[in-house]
């Protein structure tokens, strides 16, 4: 029973056993070599792995939702009936909590996707480009699994084989891998994803799929959090020199379905008005819940003070990012932007179909920045790659926000973290920013005060009760219970 109950790495079943081409398996049987002979269920395979992407339990909603309410940027609403959002804002965390179970199982499951799409694609004969494309994509969506998974957890299971059909209790009972062997892992993916993907995609049904710029992008970030600033600074000068990517002109325009997938997408998670299953929960997590004009709205976290606050004057990026009030409703700031106006009018906000955007052109920008300035302190290009993102946020108005100059190291540092703050809200980006900086502590207490008590072993979260009642060999993390 144990071993059917290892959900961990077991949930790579799905595959096999939702395709229903042996309807007369016994349960729990899986025949790998029965499925995986044709071009057709290569692409499937890896269709499969792309999908958990939408997932409730991944950019659906927990992914984005947990780093904003543990960060400075927000805060879980009073009232809301929601004890496991409620823990992250207050940092009284518990090993049972319903969101990092969700997001352990449903990253894993994506992990356990990939690697069978690694094992069983080489060998399908099949177009051979096409076989090196969804090999690179494999590789990619492995590599976004465990950089989610590392860096909400520390020290996790490496696992880059399927399980074998009988779970052997060396499959069941994995041991958690040191941090650093795990990033030597998604580093390695990510370079293969980088030499195997393709630049761009010409058919728009392909549009959405990790590409040559996405590897080198996630990469960038990979070695950015692990503080290989050189390797940093190299890999996001590579997207930029690809001449692929750029800013919209107006921020506004990152959110809009007119421009799913433009040039500021490097990657995103997929979403499609037209499928109940493939809506995005982002809108209407922001929105106030007003009968009669936002009655699909769950505001089930609101922008903190401090955030507000932080914004300069002018910064075309707040009005665009809040609103107080709505024809003749007025409430307290809430997040709509990523609410496309020209696309939804506010009762249909919950059938969203807009992209999640992991990341952005302008991303690339601040994280070029920042390595440079790490390496060599603040440079002529580190200079124009940050102001590059302001010049974009004044939107047209010459006397808000300056180009930065004259700053020493420690002020640029602090300008890049400043200004990915203002870029990025509720994009899922700040808590791991404050993590890596070691500002988490300090700046959650001074946004929330004494609602929250943040303590330093929260840098990481408690691997979840339920794996651990499962694997005996999995340890918990340090503070957790």
């Amino acid at each position: 029973m144990k071993k059917i109950l290892a959900i961990t790495f077991g949930l790579s079943l799905i595959i096999v056993i939702s395709c229903q081409k042996k309807l007369e398996l016994e349960p729990y049987e899986i025949y790998y070599d029965n499925y995986y002979q044709t071009q057709e269920d290569a692409v499937g395979a890896i269709n499969a792995v792309y999908g958990l992407l939408t997932n409730v339990n991944q950019y659906n909603s927990y992914l984005w939702l947990v780093q904003d309410v543990a960060s400075d940027d927000c805060k879980s609403r009073a009232t809301l009936n929601d004890p496991n959002i409620h823990q992250f804002n207050t940092y009284n965390l518990e090993t049972t909590n319903n969101y990092l179970d969700g997001i352990w199982k449903g990253s894993y499951t994506g992990i356990a996707r990939a690697n069978i799409v690694l094992q069983k694609v080489p060998d399908i004969e099949m177009d051979s480009a096409l076989k090196t494309q969804i090999l690179g994509e494999a590789h990619f969506l492995r590599g976004l699994f465990y950089f989610n998974l590392v860096r909400l957890f520390g020290d996790i299971p490496l696992v880059t084989i399927p399980v074998s059909a009988d779970l052997t209790d060396e499959e069941v009972y994995v041991y958690r891998t040191p941090k650093d062997e795990v990033y030597n892992q998604i580093i390695e993916d990510l370079i293969a994803a980088s030499e195997k993907c393709p630049k761009i995609y010409f058919q728009s049904s392909d549009k959405g799929r990790a590409t040559k710029g996405a590897a080198l992008g996630l990469l960038s970030k990979v070695y950015l959090t692990i503080g290989d600033w050189n390797n940093s600074s190299i890999t996001a000068a590579q997207v930029m020199d690809l001449g692929i990517y750029g800013l919209w002109d107006d921020y506004a325009g990152n959110f809009k379905d007119a421009n799913r997938n433009g040039k500021e997408s490097i990657f995103a998670a997929q979403f499609y008005k037209e499928v109940t299953s493939q809506q995005n929960q982002i809108v209407i997590s922001g929105l106030p819940n007003i009968p009669g004009t936002f009655s699909a709205g769950v505001e089930i976290m609101l922008p903190t003070e401090d955030l507000l606050n932080s914004f300069e004057e002018d910064d075309y990026r707040k009005e665009v990012t809040f609103f107080d009030h709505y024809w003749f409703d007025t409430f307290d700031p809430h997040v709509w932007k990523h609410w496309d106006q020209d696309t939804y009018e506010p009762e249909e906000t919950a059938q969203c179909g807009s992209n999640f955007d992991i990341i952005r052109y302008s991303e690339i920008l601040l994280i070029y920045a920042e390595a440079v300035n790490e390496v060599s302190g603040p440079t002529s290009d580190a200079y124009d790659a940050i102001n590059a993102v302001r010049a974009r946020a004044r939107n047209g108005n010459e006397n808000a926000l300056p180009d930065l100059t004259g700053l020493s190291k420690d002020e640029f540092r602090d300008a890049v973290l400043q200004e990915r703050r203002v870029e990025f809200v509720n994009e899922g980006i700040r808590w791991y920013d404050l993590v890596r900086t070691g500002k988490l502590v300090e700046y959650v207490k001074r946004a929330k005060g004494s609602d929250t008590n943040p303590q330093d072993f929260n840098t990481v979260f408690p691997i979840p009760q339920r794996e651990r009642d499962v694997n005996t060999n999995l340890t918990q993390n340090n503070g957790y219970n």
